[in-house]
Parts: C-alpha cells; sequence; structure tokens
C-alpha cells in the first residue's frame, strides 16, 4: 500500500494542475495500509471579532480540496467515507481544536453470486477494489465451489470478469436442460390422400377444388415405416445435480389395417399387399380399391363401399353414400348423406331442402343434406347443409344456413376477392376461419368459432365412462376375492385365482385406457395461432368466438382478424 509520503507521478504538462496542499490538512495512512486518516488543524485564531489586517485570510476547506490533496499524495483510489470527509469539512470550518477523522479505506475487489431458484444458471455481480486487491480468476473459481457451482462454468465468461473487474449480473454458469425421448415416429411414404390441399394452378391462382390426383399404389409398394422412440438425453444443474429425460413411448402399427402388410424383412416397415389407394390413418396406412357410379339415385341404391368411391354426377335426394375411403362428386349431392373415411370432393353444391332453424343440430340433426369426412372436404357452395370434417373443410362461393365443423380450418371464398359469404349458421374450427364476408345487410345472425375441438371432448368423455366401467368390474371382483378368501372351502375350480387374473386384465385396460386420456387432454389444448378472419365485411348480427371469448356486433364494420393475445384476451386487428 501506497505510504502518505509518497507521491504520484507529475502529470503531463496538457493536464490541468492540482491545486496545493491545503496548509492545515494531513493525510496519513494507518500501520497496515488499510485506513486513511485525515487531520486537520486550524489556524491560530484571535479573540477580537476582528482580525489585524496585517493576519493572513485563512483558507476554507473544501470537499474538493480534500480529494485533490488526496489524489496528490497517491490515495485517490481509497474508498472515500462520505459522510467523513462532509464532517470534515464542517469541523474546519466551526472548530479551535484539531480534528482527525478516518476519511478513507482500502477495498478489495468484491463478487456476489446469485443462484436462479431452478439452479439452471448462476449471474456474478463484480465491483471493482479501491485501492485494495483486484479478483482473480481462482478466487472467482473457490467463490463458485463455496456456493455449491460444480457444472456448466463459463471459464471465458471469468476470464472477462477478471480483465474487467466490474460485471453486473453476467452468467457464469449455466445448466442444460434434459431432453427427453422421442415417442415412436411413423414416417409416411407415400402421399397423404386424407391431407390433401389447394394448390396453385399455371395461372398462379388457388384452386380450391383441385386437391390432386387420387394415389393408387402396387403390391409391395413401401407405405410407412415405424421410428422406434429414443431413451432422451440427460442433462444437469449448476451444482452437478443431474436431470433424467422422460423416454419416449413405444407404439406398434395399428391393428386390424387392411391390403398391408409387414415387410418380410423388415418389421418397422408396412407395405401394400394389394393394389388400390392408400389412405393414411392414426399408426398406419390402409389400401383401398375403388368403385366408380355415373350417379347415385334410386337405380344404384345406397352405396355401402370399403374403398374409394368415385361419382360421376349427382348423389339425389334422399340417398346414402358411405366409403371407408375418398369420395368424389362430378355432380351435387342434393339432400342426401355422404360419410367418408377420406376427403371428400364435390365440383357443384351440397343442398338440403329443409330450412335452417338457427339451432346447432349436430351429425344426427334434422338437416337432410349431410357431408361428414375423416380428411378435407371441398364444394362450390353449402345451403341448409351440414358439414363436418377431421381436417379442412374448403367452400369456393358462399356458405348459407349451414352448420359447418372442421378439427383444421375453414375457408369459404377465394383470397384476395369478394367471394365467399358465409351467411347464417354456425361456422366451427379448431385452427382458424376465414371468409370473405360474414353476415347479411339484414342482420342475419351468424357464428363464427375457432379454437374448439368438440370431437377430442366427445372421445375424452366415452374413455372416461370405459374406465369408470373397468373400475366397477375390479370392484365386484374384489368383493369375490374377499369372500373367498374369508372361507376359502368356497373357493371351488380356482375361483380366487381367475377372480385375481380377471382383476389384472382389467386394470391393465384401465391403463391403456388412461394414457389414451392423457395424450387426448394434451390434444384438447387450443392451437396457438387459434383465429377468425373476416377479409372484406362484417355485417351486423356476426357473433365471433376465439377460444371461448366472445364478440359481436349489431353495425357493419370492414375487415378485421380475431385471435387470443398472450393473456388470452380477444384481440380485434
Amino acid at each position: 500500500m501506497t505510504d502518505s509520503t509518497e507521491r504520484p507521478a507529475p502529470p503531463p504538462e496538457s493536464a490541468t494542475p492540482l491545486p496545493a496542499d491545503h496548509p492545515g490538512l494531513s493525510l496519513r495512512l494507518s500501520d497496515d495500509g488499510a485506513l486513511l486518516q485525515a487531520t486537520f488543524q486550524p489556524t491560530a485564531r484571535s479573540d477580537t471579532a476582528t482580525p489585524p489586517p496585517e493576519a493572513p485570510a485563512a483558507v476554507a476547506l473544501t470537499a474538493a480540496a480534500v480529494r485533490a490533496q488526496m489524489v496528490r499524495q497517491g490515495h485517490g483510489n481509497l474508498a472515500v467515507n462520505e459522510q467523513a470527509l462532509a464532517q470534515l469539512v464542517q469541523l474546519a470550518a466551526t472548530s479551535r481544536e484539531a480534528v482527525t477523522l478516518t476519511l478513507a479505506e482500502r477495498r478489495d475487489a468484491r463478487s456476489v453470486i446469485k443462484i436462479s431458484r431452478n439452479r439452471m444458471s448462476a449471474l456474478l455481480t463484480l465491483t471493482p477494489p479501491q485501492g485494495g486487491a483486484p479478483m482473480t480468476l481462482d478466487k472467482l473459481k473457490a467463490q463458485l465451489a463455496d456456493q455449491g457451482v460444480t457444472a456448466g462454468i463459463n471459464e471465458q465468461a471469468l476470464a472477462l470478469a477478471v480483465a474487467s473487474q466490474q460485471v453486473d449480473d453476467l452468467e457464469v454458469a449455466s445448466g442444460q436442460l434434459a431432453v427427453n425421448g422421442e415417442h415412436t415416429r411413423f414416417e409416411t411414404l407415400v402421399p397423404d390422400t386424407t391431407d390433401r390441399h389447394p394448390r396453385l394452378n399455371a395461372h398462379g391462382l388457388i384452386d380450391y377444388r383441385d386437391l390432386g390426383d387420387l394415389v393408387v399404389v402396387r403390391e409391395g409398394t413401401p407405405l410407412m415405416r415405424r421410428i422406434p422412440p429414443t431413451p432422451g438425453v440427460p442433462g444437469f444443474d449448476v451444482t452437478g445435480q443431474a436431470l433424467s429425460p422422460k423416454p419416449g413411448t413405444s407404439w406398434p402399427f395399428a391393428p386390424g389395417l387392411k391390403g398391408v402388410e409387414l415387410d418380410r424383412g423388415d418389421p418397422n416397415l408396412l407395405v401394400a399387399s394389394v393394389v388400390g389407394q392408400p389412405v393414411i390413418v392414426a399408426r398406419g396406412v390402409k389400401v383401398d380399391p375403388n368403385v366408380v357410379f355415373p350417379q347415385v339415385d334410386m337405380a344404384s341404391g345406397n352405396v355401402k363401399f370399403d374403398g374409394a368411391v368415385n361419382i360421376k354426377g349427382d348423389v339425389k335426394e334422399g340417398m346414402h353414400v358411405y366409403s371407408t375411403g375418398d369420395v368424389f362428386v362430378g355432380g351435387a349431392v342434393e339432400a342426401a348423406t355422404i360419410e367418408a373415411g377420406g376427403n371428400v370432393v364435390i365440383k357443384g353444391g351440397v343442398i338440403g331442402r329443409n330450412e335452417y332453424n338457427g339451432r346447432d343440430s349436430g351429425r344426427e340433426g334434422w338437416f337432410n343434406a349431410k357431408v361428414t369426412a375423416k380428411g378435407s372436404i371441398s364444394a362450390r357452395f353449402a345451403e341448409n347443409a351440414f358439414l363436418e370434417a377431421d381436417v379442412d373443410v374448403m367452400l369456393e362461393d358462399y356458405a348459407m344456413h349451414s352448420e359447418i365443423n372442421a378439427l383444421n380450418h375453414v375457408v369459404i371464398g377465394k383470397p384476395g376477392t369478394r367471394k365467399g359469404r358465409c351467411m347464417g349458421g354456425h361456422t366451427k374450427a379448431t385452427i382458424s376461419i376465414r371468409v370473405a364476408e360474414s353476415g347479411s345487410s339484414a342482420g342475419l345472425h351468424t357464428v363464427l368459432e375457432a379454437g374448439y375441438n368438440p370431437l377430442v371432448t366427445e372421445e375424452m368423455a366415452a374413455l372416461t365412462q370405459a374406465i369408470q366401467k373397468h373400475e366397477s368390474e375390479m370392484a365386484n371382483l374384489q368383493k369375490i376375492i374377499d369372500f373367498v378368501q374369508q372361507h376359502p372351502e368356497r373357493d371351488r375350480d380356482g375361483l380366487l385365482a381367475r377372480a385375481a387374473i380377471t382383476q389384472e386384465l382389467h386394470q391393465g385396460q384401465i391403463l391403456e385406457l388412461q394414457l389414451e386420456l392423457s395424450n387426448l387432454k394434451d390434444a384438447l389444448t387450443l392451437a396457438e395461432d387459434a383465429q377468425v378472419s373476416v377479409d372484406v365485411t362484417i355485417h351486423g348480427g356476426t357473433e365471433i368466438h376465439v377460444g371461448g371469448k366472445v364478440w359481436t356486433t349489431a353495425e357493419q364494420r370492414a375487415h378485421a382478424v380475431f385471435r387470443l393475445d398472450d393473456e388470452g384476451n380477444l384481440t380485434v386487428q
């Protein structure tokens, strides 16, 4: 430590010279060099009110003069006690006796390490030294170790802190989150006919009627590859605590797939066993042949076919078409019913004879024009009709007095045009709804609802009911077990063992159903981008629902996009 007799090097000629030392002030370091003491000796004062003319004027002591003298004597880097400095200046102006105070002290560099609540990061705040020892790399590492920080240390950040001697909340250690294993994945090797989408034509316009050609596969064609689950990657926090990953769930190919088989040399590869159209389903692909009708009417009778159905003309009033694959209708659907396991493409419209009564009807309601699909539905228009798709519903012209449900998107009209009105009825989609105009100038009540999945809710209720049934059976079996254990003489033909085995089977079923229920609860979460878009005009009587939030208007307004913000509030843009 610098002694009080030492002097700093003279400043360069260009620097502003420091004032001379005050005649009444002396500075002295303590023996250990840790403290700086200041002594002020006032000049002799006369007892008379007015000093004689020949007496020299006393020089007032100021804080600036004290600091300047500290610098001149080599103590400018010490930590000044501001309260003591102020007291010294005050006493120097009033006291007739000598005054000695501890004015400053030597301080080493100081560090504070904060560990986050989840122990995934450690932050360093470093205060530079004031006349004391600087912080060293070894000291920082020792302090980290003392606080239990042993993993994920950033050597470069520590070196930066030591070099600068002053940092604020610098991250010097970070943990690594565990990476959960991937669940079994199923890689589709053929085009997904249940998830086709509109495409650009040669003129650069979107044709909502063209979802692409149907795909036909031959025997031995690879359809889907099963990719086994992974165990995941372990992680750690800054204290070195291991973080265990959750291994991925193993799933086999779905049972009961028709027209397919496992490859003889690869049990994880699914191939076609017949010629036909591939239909992608959960955890698998099935292959269906297809059938062609000129039209569906009284002459053909109702159609029920395990495969794709191609209808060149109309589906006449009162007829029913059921298909496990795609359905193509070259004409219109006239108050008839179509149920498809794939996509439904209707070149004309869907026209019901019964007028919409303003109430949601559902799949079993009063509509006499119904189209349901496990894939997408594409048509020119819908009037007094019920449409429900597990993927998308796309109408080229309009929807009037209809009920429309889609698990992904509903699109009515072509973007960039005024074509595409939704007048009356109730339209629902899990992710998004886009129309050109909603409602009508007459104030027709029109509901557009996004962010809700009714089919998942129904399936969850069915699973819950099945679990309760198994639990009831287990309770009845437990009564039998308890009775036989109390009366072993009644255990005939291995009744106790058979009851215990049956109870275990019920327990296994419950565990499988609970896993399915857990997966459905995850699927019930609203899509982050759920929204309703009206591109041109919103007429009075329109009612918008997004994720349970409702917006209504009685007056006409311009286009808008409705979605939820991060706090779950419905925003209009």
